[in-house]
């Protein structure tokens, strides 16, 4: 990670909204953004915001005139919003298609659901089943071109699953999961904070790493249902993220509630055991609003990463 010449990031627009969003997401293809969490009331919420320039009015005068020929500043305009029963924890885009021109929003809600939306038509989910005993805490999708229909749900109980968007589990009536992994006998059920999937080319070697409230990170092997690599970074994780998802991974990194981003070097694309691993850990902010809530690479440049801080801060 280069710490060179500095990047300026500078706030487009911005709108308060009367709930708590536990996840805001960019709606591929499009200007819009979705943001879904909980109000004062405790249902769950959805809301599509459109990202449009502010209108011109007509000049009349040599001021307005002038007024007018500069740079509108984009809104966030209001387009659809949808109150349910159940408030919602996690959601994600990433079980559609990039290539699709309405991909369908994921979302995991607080009694252990997953429901599957038509955002044009919320009235009820093209797809809804129980697939947790508890909160769903986080969700990740593949992601690719074609759309991969797998995804993937971590819990508050500890409990990682991997799913088949393929299957429609409302209609068959038993829920299976295609892989089910969850600790040990004997183990604590930590919460698991993060997941995300990726660091492979081949369709089925996809890797699943999930960050605990207990400093915990592991990288399991979805098909064989085991961790192949396991650490502790001391602090509750709370995002993890491969360079790149459709192809073999050069490292893995993870952030905390104190502040760190800790990046793993692999080895010739291979995760060895931990005492062989290359570790780096970084302080990216300290105080009061340390915690780093997201870490995300650049598609286009994996070696460049973007980290949000608890004081709304961008690195």
């Amino acid at each position: 990670m280069s710490t060179g010449t500095a990047v300026k990031v500078s706030q487009v627009t911005a709108k308060k909204i009367p709930f708590t969003a536990f996840q805001a997401l960019w709606i591929p293809g499009t200007t819009r953004i979705c943001s879904l969490g909980s109000n004062d009331a405790g249902f769950g919420v959805i809301q599509v915001h459109v990202v449009s320039s502010a209108s011109a009015s007509s000049p009349s005068s040599e001021s307005a005139s002038r007024r007018s020929s500069t740079l509108k500043h984009p809104r966030l305009i209001l387009h659809s919003e949808t109150e349910k029963k159940v408030q919602f924890k996690s959601g994600t885009f990433r079980a559609s298609a990039r290539s699709s021109s309405s991909p369908h929003l994921l979302t995991g809600d607080f009694e252990g659901r997953v429901g599957l939306w038509d955002l044009s038509r919320t009235e009820v989910p093209l797809n809804t089943f129980k697939a947790h005993e508890d909160v769903v805490n986080c969700m990740d999708g593949v992601g690719s071109q074609t759309g991969r229909p797998e995804f993937v749900t971590g819990c508050r109980d500890g409990t990682i699953k991997l799913w088949d968007m393929r299957q429609n589990h409302k209609e068959a009536g038993v829920v299976t999961p295609i892989s089910n992994i969850s600790r040990k006998s004997g183990q604590a059920g930590n919460d698991v904070w993060c997941v995300s999937l990726g660091g492979s080319t081949e369709a089925d070697d996809l890797m699943v790493v999930a960050g605990y409230d207990n400093g915990d990170v592991r990288v399991m092997d979805i098909r064989m249902g085991r961790a192949v690599f396991e650490t502790n970074v001391q602090n509750g994780v709370c995002a993890v993220e491969f360079d790149k998802r459709q192809n073999k991974a050069g490292c893995l990194i993870a952030t905390t509630l104190e502040g760190a981003l800790y990046s793993f070097e692999l080895i010739n694309g291979e995760f060895a055991t931990a005492d062989k691993m290359t570790e780096e850990m970084v302080t990216v902010q300290s105080g009061d609003d340390s915690t780093l809530w997201q870490a995300r690479h650049i598609p286009q440049r994996p070696d460049i990463l973007a980290v949000t801080d608890g004081g709304g801060n961008i690195h």
